[in-house]
């Protein structure tokens, strides 16, 4: 009871320092900090390749099935409350993001301060981060509850948490947005991840006992 506790209270200061940050964008649209930042991480990261495969599972189609198929494959498993409640967190998390994206306007990035992509609309928070954090977040938690196998399970994991950890930089690396963008959907997608869990862990604990 007292972790899951301490999880709604970081949960909550999380929402707190993702509002705080939304405002800041809003009023201050561009600070030297996030221009140092990107320029920085343009200039310090060489593997293109990596930095692009980083933000692939975020773009359509890719971003509807990758989930569907996760969901569907924890169904397959009978792991029911599990494919519940990963619903809940993808879904979720775009939720949030585009219900802050009506109130909160940052423009993305523009030649020639950063070299960019083509994409259009406003930038806060990073949906590829947010999703990201929302989806492999969740399901390194079921590896890390289901999985019994120790090497198994840091393995899983680590495939798990990688992507979330790559996102971020990968986003700013391309220009598509600036590091309070990638900050921000860390902020939006880890508060949901830890309310998300918090859900799975209090309603599997009322599941009948699974067979051997």
């Amino acid at each position: 009871m007292r972790r899951r506790s301490w999880a709604m209270g970081i949960a909550a200061a999380m929402v707190v320092a993702y509002a705080s940050l939304g405002a800041a964008v809003d009023v201050w649209p561009r600070s030297a900090l996030d221009l140092g930042v990107a320029e920085a991480i343009q200039r310090a990261t060489p593997l293109d390749a990596v930095m692009r495969g980083a933000s692939m599972f975020g773009g359509t189609p890719v971003s509807v099935v990758l989930p569907v198929a996760a969901i569907g494959g924890l169904l397959l498993a009978r792991a029911r409350w599990e494919a519940v409640w990963l619903a809940a967190s993808t879904l979720g998390a775009v939720a949030i993001e585009h219900a802050t994206k009506l109130f909160v306007f940052h423009a993305r990035p523009t030649a020639p301060l950063i070299v960019r992509v083509d994409v259009a609309g406003t930038g806060y928070p990073s949906g590829h981060v947010n999703s990201y954090v929302a989806l492999f977040g969740f399901l390194a938690v079921v590896a890390w509850c289901r999985i019994t196998n120790r090497v198994a399970r840091g393995c899983a994991v680590v495939a798990a948490v990688l992507p979330i950890v790559l996102v971020g930089p990968s986003r700013v690396y391309l220009g598509a947005h600036w590091p309070s963008d990638a900050l921000g959907g860390y902020l939006a997608g880890g508060a949901w991840l830890l309310v998300s869990t918090w859900c799975y862990r209090f309603t599997s604990a009322w599941q009948p006992p699974r067979s051997p």
